[in-house]
């Protein structure tokens, strides 16, 4: 077995040099030894050292807080940078078979009835490779973040990323059949003026606050509701359970609620829907497309948006 020669104070300084990274992502010696299950007083002397191996200060130090100095500033951006280079060339090389672990960010909603119902599919099809998934809306920096593939709901321009679009999305009003009945809505959209509107307000990045309703209504050339009246989740699926109680009428996403509708816990009272303006894209590094993990994900994804076309 050869011989690795390694440098105490090279080795002392990679490890000092960690330490401040993770001071610096929390600006806080306290939550970075938490995270590095050392003491306080421990991450300081570390943090010392490296000032001292480097012959400059690292952080302006308060009574309550922390602050890096111009040259800490400088260092964090390029260690950054550095950390995230390695941190994406360790996940390909991990990734070259198709096994081991992608991470996926997915909205909610979409994470909720569309994905979670059909993963034991994917996993039979790919036994040993696993998916760690994180539910929010936002856009992701592939470059910085720790995701391999984001779903996105929007319109498709993502500019120096690989987008694939998965499915259109229906827009289509949605109650409960006892909301609908009581307020007589059975293909009566005169009678939405006498509803209670359930919005989700992040429906994608910078949607506003009623966009939806907004884009259904005129399609259908609906002026006299007041939208302002009703409640407002931050999710789709919340406006939806919300619509299943009988609190008030939502926009649903077809692919999301056909099964609420098949069993009955929901119904549209009116025939008209819209293709929405946002559809289903699966998001990735354009370098990374081509990795069998990374590739075997998006073509399941594809392959089976492409077996659950609604219309």
């Amino acid at each position: 077995m050869a011989h690795v020669n390694t440098n105490p104070a090279s080795t002392r300084m990679l490890g000092n040099l960690h330490c401040f990274s993770c001071v610096a992502r929390h600006m806080s010696f306290t939550l970075a030894a938490d995270e590095l299950c050392l003491t306080q007083s421990a991450v300081s002397h570390r943090i010392k050292q490296l000032e001292t191996q480097l012959g400059f200060s690292l952080f302006l130090r308060f009574n309550r807080r922390i602050q890096l100095t111009y040259e800490g500033e400088q260092l964090w951006a390029v260690l950054n940078d550095s950390l995230s280079s390695l941190d994406m060339t360790i996940r390909d090389l991990r990734n070259q078979d198709i096994g081991g672990h992608l991470t996926v960010s997915v909205p909610p909603s979409f994470a909720q009835h569309w994905i979670t119902p059909r993963l034991s599919q994917f996993q039979k099809q790919n036994p040993r490779l696993f998916l760690h998934f994180k539910t929010h809306s936002r856009l992701i920096d592939f470059s910085r973040e720790n995701i391999d593939i984001a779903i996105y709901y929007g319109n498709g321009d993502y500019p120096g990323l690989h987008a694939q679009r998965l499915m259109m999305e229906y827009l289509q009003p949605v109650c409960s059949p006892d909301y609908a009945r009581e307020h007589d809505l059975y293909d009566k959209r005169e009678n939405l003026a006498q509803c209670q509107f359930l919005h989700d307000v992040n429906a994608w990045p910078d949607a506003g606050a009623h966009a939806e309703w907004e884009y259904w209504c005129e399609a259908y050339g609906i002026a006299s509701v007041d939208l302002c009246c009703g409640y407002s989740f931050d999710r789709s699926e919340m406006a939806v359970n919300a619509a299943k109680h009988g609190l008030g009428i939502a926009m649903g996403r077809l692919n999301l609620i056909q099964d609420d509708i098949n069993r009955g816990e929901l119904i549209a009272p009116f025939k008209q829907m819209i293709r929405a303006k946002q559809h289903y894209f699966a998001v990735c590094h354009p370098d990374r497309v081509n990795r069998p993990a990374i590739n075997a994900l998006l073509q399941w994804l594809s392959k089976t948006a492409a077996q659950d076309k609604l219309v």
